[in-house]
């Protein structure tokens, strides 16, 4: 018997032993030889350790085939981001089939220098590359993917995608036509007539089987193709015992009619084909009307200042529409594309590029959706739409270092055996059959292998923590992945800032003394406070306008120090506002939380009297569970009001700076604990980013920090019991859903085994288990009440 070689990298057959060679591996051209030197030569051998000879065989591409890239109008309607430095783009790359895929293109950095990070969502085969255009071509990165086998499509996706649907339609009713003919034929064999004439039996059973080609070599062929795929790669999928039985039920029935045995099981065969597309089709109308990921960004809980007239209007982001005026503060991310209506701005792309120098913009100048503004509030015409999805696709890219749980662990080795299993099992009943019956050995493996779906498994963890995420975004907490439900599963110990989320953030009860001020003074100083995100800033704003004070004036020279303060001038006169140190140069003791201010040679101070937030005493008497720390950098006047909401026992800290906050994280994390961290994300960012949950409240400010886990609106903290408690619900609704799977193959295959079980009915059952599950997982988290 003649061997046969196989390429080491993309698994394909050695033709007319063409072979490249590199080491003692063996490769069918030359495009696959290079790209193993690539992966080795950049230490990725772990690529071919994940799935065996899984790589993608480069294509043949004409030299200038990607040179309308570099066109300014084509290139600016491809990319989401550029700077002087930058270009982040997002790409589609049809051949994202497997974890191999994703290893190689998320170690892209290592392979091409000039690829600062790459990000694959792997369901819907994207890409989002950030690259330096200094170093790289756009135009260079295509074609290097294309070598590597990654060909990027620049085409229409809705247009694809209608074509796929029509294709597969031409497919579903190719099978239905073979279906319904074969059984009008069929019928004189249902009704038990054994009286008919024998020319006319072998006509309609040839008949048949003409008609049944098309059905196994057009509407069948995709699940041959994958089959062959799975086969080629080692690596078996649910298409390899659909296809065996496909094949095993087919060639009986040929077998059948070629022996003038009858018409065999080419209604089976045909019937069986149908119900498969038909259930392939009912599953994705399912996913797709109860998917998660296609809604949930819909609930992302921040908010951005619209100008209407001059006055400032708290609005949702998608709300936003193109040549509307926006107003953004010191810190605030910039919702959408726009154009600079101010002078000027220096704006921090490091959530787009994860390069933290900032970048100087002026009045006409295009500045990205994702930029941070560093300094004084600035006014937008926004460009285009406001995208939560690309706001949440940055806050998902970046890279923070924390231990993530090993993820649905007994899902995952049930199904990467479960196939091999069924296999085995599907032998077994022919042998046994061999001495039952040996011509329903076909009908009882096709049965086996068809009703035995892993599907109903692999769907049970993502669909069960997707429903979840989504049922907390609507209630106001919104997830960064659902990786962060099993991490607030194991919650030990909460950590709260107080100012801003224990307490009220902006309607503080505030009293001014010092100086008298004038209407323009008050102007000046409220127009300065305005330009923070501060709490006790947003509490002055709110003090100033209940005395028609609106601080709409443009400042030079602002700068904000992290919990010392603010300073700006105003034409000839400085305004500074913050502590005593910040304004005086030293520190000075009270009980009191003060905010100093000085106008020329005016001084005074604001003095804020706390008030909790609505539900937070009865937040606390609900987290008897956990142990809770509270963190503040205000001075102790509030010790006993904390006190008495979390009691003695709880650890109180006052006068805490930022990198104190931190500290303290990284105490209780050093003993064990698993800490949730909730603040507001200015002066916490730090203890956010560190903590094994870290959330952010979100109040009428577009503000939130990248490192955080989550945010939740302002109003719904007094819920987070009920959002840690919908954590542990969700474990248990994922153990409901694994056990209703197992049972359901355990009793399928029971059945399937013994004879019980037609390969129709099969056909039919196997999407219908899948689908159970997603709608026993929605339905479980719908009755949950939250």
């Amino acid at each position: 018997m003649k061997e046969v070689l196989l390429c080491d990298h993309c698994g394909d057959e050695i033709l007319n032993r063409n072979v490249y060679t590199y080491k003692t591996k063996s490769f069918c051209c030359n495009g696959c030889m290079t790209v193993y030197q690539l992966l080795v030569d950049n230490q990725l051998g772990t690529f071919y350790q994940l799935e065996e000879k899984s790589g993608i065989r480069p294509k043949n591409v004409q030299e200038h085939k990607y040179d309308f890239l570099e066109v300014d109008e084509i290139r600016s309607k491809l990319i989401d981001f550029e700077d002087e430095n930058y270009i982040k783009i997002t790409l589609f790359l049809p051949e994202i089939h497997c974890s191999s895929c994703i290893y190689l293109l998320e170690n892209l950095p290592k392979i091409l220098p000039a690829v600062t990070s790459c990000q694959v969502a792997f369901v819907q085969r994207e890409a989002l590359i950030t690259f330096r255009k200094n170093e790289l071509k756009l135009s260079e990165l295509a074609k290097f993917l294309n070598k590597i086998g990654y060909a990027p499509n620049f085409g229409n996706r809705k247009e694809e995608s209608k074509k796929f649907d029509k294709v597969f339609f031409y497919k579903l009713g190719v099978a239905g036509f073979a279906f319904g003919s074969i059984m009008l034929w069929s019928f004189p064999e249902y009704l038990g007539i054994e009286k008919q004439d024998d020319n006319l039996r072998n006509f309609t059973s040839y008949l048949s089987f003409f008609v049944s080609v098309p059905v196994l070599l057009f509407s069948a062929r995709d699940y041959f193709i994958s089959a062959y795929k799975a086969v080629r790669s080692r690596n078996l999928n649910l298409d390899v015992p659909i296809t065996l039985g496909i094949i095993a039920l087919y060639a009986q029935s040929v077998y059948t009619i070629l022996t003038n045995g009858g018409p065999g099981y080419m209604d089976s065969f045909a019937g069986f084909i149908f119900f498969l597309l038909i259930g392939k089709w009912f599953q994705n109308r399912t996913y797709k009307s109860l998917s998660f990921e296609r809604d949930y960004t819909s609930y992302f809980p921040v908010a951005v200042t619209r100008l209407t007239d001059g006055k400032e209007e708290i609005v949702e982001i998608e709300k936003i529409n193109a040549g509307e005026i926006l107003l953004i503060r010191n810190e605030e991310v910039i919702p959408c594309d726009s154009v600079l209506e101010s002078d000027s701005a220096k704006i921090d792309y490091s959530f787009v590029t994860g390069e933290s120098d900032p970048v100087y913009k002026y009045k006409g100048d295009f500045i990205y959706a994702g930029g941070k503004l560093l300094g004084q509030k600035i006014t937008l015409k926004a460009d285009k739409p406001s995208s939560r999805s690309l706001l949440t696709q940055l806050w998902n890219d970046i890279k923070i270092d924390k231990l993530k749980p090993n993820r649905y662990k007994f899902q995952d080795v049930v199904s990467k055996y479960f196939l091999a299993c069924v296999l085995v099992i599907a032998a077994l009943a022919s042998i046994a059959w061999m001495f039952i019956d040996p011509k329903r050995i076909p009908e009882i493996v096709v049965a086996v292998l068809i009703v035995a779906c892993p599907c109903a498994l692999a769907l049970s963890s993502p669909f069960t923590y997707g429903n979840i995420m989504k049922a907390m975004g609507r209630k106001g907490l919104y997830l960064k992945n659902t990786a962060v439900i099993e991490r607030m599963d194991e919650v030990t110990d909460i950590v709260f800032d107080k100012t801003g989320t224990l307490t009220e953030s902006v309607h503080l009860h505030v009293r001014q003394t010092g100086d008298e001020l004038t209407k323009e003074e008050k102007e000046m100083l409220c127009s300065l406070a305005n330009s923070s995100t501060h709490p006790l800033s947003r509490a002055i704003v709110h003090f100033f306008r209940t005395q028609n004070i609106y601080g709409n004036l443009d400042l030079s020279d602002f700068l904000e120090r992290v919990g010392l303060g603010l300073s700006g001038d105003y034409l000839e006169t400085k305004i500074t506002l913050g502590s005593h140190l910040f304004i005086y140069g030293e520190k000075t003791i009270s009980n009191e939380t003060e905010t100093y201010f000085k106008i020329g040679d005016k001084s005074g101070k604001f003095i804020f009297h706390s008030e909790l937030r609505a539900g937070i005493k009865q937040l606390i008497g609900n987290l008897k569970g956990y142990n809770i720390h509270v963190l503040s950098g205000d001075k102790d006047k509030d010790r006993e009001l904390m006190e008495s909401l979390v009691g003695n026992k709880a650890n109180i800290r006052f006068n805490q700076s930022p990198k104190d906050k931190l500290d303290y994280v990284l105490e209780l994390q050093a003993q064990g604990k698993k800490v949730l961290m909730v603040g507001d994300g200015l002066n916490d960012s730090g203890a956010l980013g560190i903590s094994d949950v870290g959330i952010a409240v979100s109040e009428d400010v577009f503000r939130f920090t990248p490192s955080s886990d989550a945010i939740i609106q302002a109003g719904r903290l007094h819920e987070l019991n009920t959002f840690l408690g919908l954590s542990h619900y969700a474990k248990k609704v994922l153990r409901i859903c694994l056990t209703f799977s197992l049972t359901y193959n355990l009793i399928g295959l029971s059945f399937a085994t013994t004879g019980s079980l037609t390969p129709l009915v099969a056909a039919i059952i196997m999407p219908v288990s899948s689908v159970t599950v997603v709608g026993l997982s929605t339905v479980l988290v719908l009755l949950k009440r939250i």
